[in-house]
């Protein structure tokens, strides 16, 4: 993978009130790499309760380990050629991760809509949408 200066990686998964809220707070352990998530209790809009798992990695270490564990599991060759559109104006990098696989202990896309949100901002200067897609692009590419 080529070097590419990630600023942070957020993760958020909910859990609707279906849902056993220790396991989605498992697959996020998992998913992020940190024992560090914050969980928060909240309702929808039909009054339904729902619960906000989320965490962000800061540190060097954090982020390269994740990193690796994206490129063990060949994550980022299966978001090749999709850049454009995965990359916002805050020159963020957006993609869903298969939030029951990752209970499992797996990491993989997600193709359903049980999902942890990931977001990996770039660090490029000067912050353009335009520059940040052409370092995910050569980071993908490598």
């Amino acid at each position: 993978m080529s070097e590419i200066k990630f600023l942070s990686i957020r993760f958020r998964a909910f859990a609707q009130a279906t849902e056993i809220e220790e396991r989605v707070l498992a697959a996020m352990k998992f998913a992020s790499g940190t024992e560090e998530v914050n969980v928060t209790a909240t309702t929808g809009h039909f009054g339904n309760p729902i619960t906000v798992f989320e965490t962000e990695l800061l540190k060097a270490g954090q982020i390269k380990n994740f990193l690796g564990r994206l490129a063990e599991a060949h994550i980022p060759e299966n978001l090749i050629g999709q850049e454009e559109e995965r990359v916002d104006e805050e020159c963020a990098f957006h993609f869903r991760l298969d939030k029951q696989k990752a209970y499992l202990e797996e990491l993989a896309l997600a193709s359903g809509r049980d999902v942890i949100d990931v977001r990996l901002k770039v660090g490029v200067y000067p912050a353009r949408r335009e520059a940040a897609v052409a370092a995910i692009k050569e980071w993908l590419a490598d």
